[in-house]
């Protein structure tokens, strides 16, 4: 699994920082969250195929998460797509998607968008996916805000073959049969366990992704014992009463979380413009105060889990 940053800034663009987009790469599928301004651009730039995608994930309507939406759906059309895209987001995207798909008239598209509208406290599982699935939960924002976690199924144990050599159990369907869980008896008349030469299950690969919010039980609950918590961290300390007033977290709010919800990384995003540049030196030192192995995004970033 392969995270991409594509744009690092909140509300509005700088010369240095896109406006927010993140991929989430696994198994040859890309999961897009969502798809400010220049996205698309930025997808060229950092070489992720735009015919990868088979679902975006919408945290709110605000035009700087969504205002990507209508040109990446274009060229997808473009590039004779055949194969539904969903998008999923909070209520009022499907109106959203259908005015940039109609505007100035009605434009007939070679694939579907599948919509699918989450409630304002919606809490669940959005999808299914091979292998994985999407979380949701709600955000504190402005307006209805949903957090998401991409989280693998569990993976079976590590199949221990110097023991089964040992214990007499020949290659084929019967390892097959104890990886599944079951107990053989051999022609010799042993029994094997699963557990005899089968380790524990491993646990699966996750990512949680929660912008735009003030501190809340949502994002915590999405990050707890997560691989990788990649949050917003909109303002240093010296904002903290605006970061209140406009529901977004300060870098040491977001740390907090990620320690408290026992993160195993934090990746920090979403910083204010006036930020930008050596500035951001600031806001990574009070993050470290609490969380001293954050990673402060910066467009283009790539980390594997």
């Amino acid at each position: 699994m392969e995270i991409v940053i594509l744009g690092t800034s909140s509300a509005a663009p700088t010369l240095r920082r896109g406006l927010s987009g993140t991929v989430v790469i696994r198994e040859g599928e890309t999961i897009l969250f969502d798809c400010g301004e220049g996205t698309q651009f930025q997808l060229i730039k950092r070489h992720i195929p735009r015919r990868k995608f088979h679902h975006i994930l919408i945290t709110h309507l605000h035009g700087d998460h969504i205002f990507g939406l209508g040109g990446l759906i274009s060229s997808l059309n473009l590039s004779q797509r055949e194969y539904p895209l969903h998008i999923h987001g909070p209520r009022g995207i499907a109106r959203f998607v259908n005015f940039m798909t109609g505007f100035p008239r009605p434009t007939k598209l070679g694939f579907e968008v599948r919509v699918n509208e989450l409630s304002p406290r919606f809490e669940g599982v959005v999808y299914e996916g091979a292998g994985y699935r999407v979380l949701a939960s709600p955000l504190d924002h402005t307006i209805p805000a949903i957090g998401y976690r991409i989280q693998e199924h569990d993976l079976p144990g590590r199949f221990d073959e110097e023991e089964a050599e040992r214990l007499g159990v020949p290659f084929g369907p019967i390892r097959g049969r104890l990886v599944r869980g079951e107990t053989v008896t051999l022609d010799d008349g042993t029994v094997v366990r699963p557990e005899d030469v089968v380790g524990p299950p491993r646990r699966g690969k996750s990512v949680a992704y929660c912008l735009d919010t003030a501190p809340c039980k949502g994002s915590l609950r999405l990050a707890r014992d997560v691989d990788v918590l990649i949050h917003e961290a909109t303002y240093a300390d010296e904002f903290e009463g605006m970061a209140h007033d406009r529901k977004h977290t300060t870098i040491r709010q977001a740390a907090t979380i990620a320690h408290e919800a026992g993160a195993r990384r934090f990746i920090a995003t979403h910083f204010s413009t006036r930020y930008d540049g050596p500035a951001i030196a600031r806001l990574e030192a009070e993050g470290r105060e609490v969380f001293p192995d954050l990673i402060v995004a910066r467009d283009g970033l790539r980390v594997e889990i």
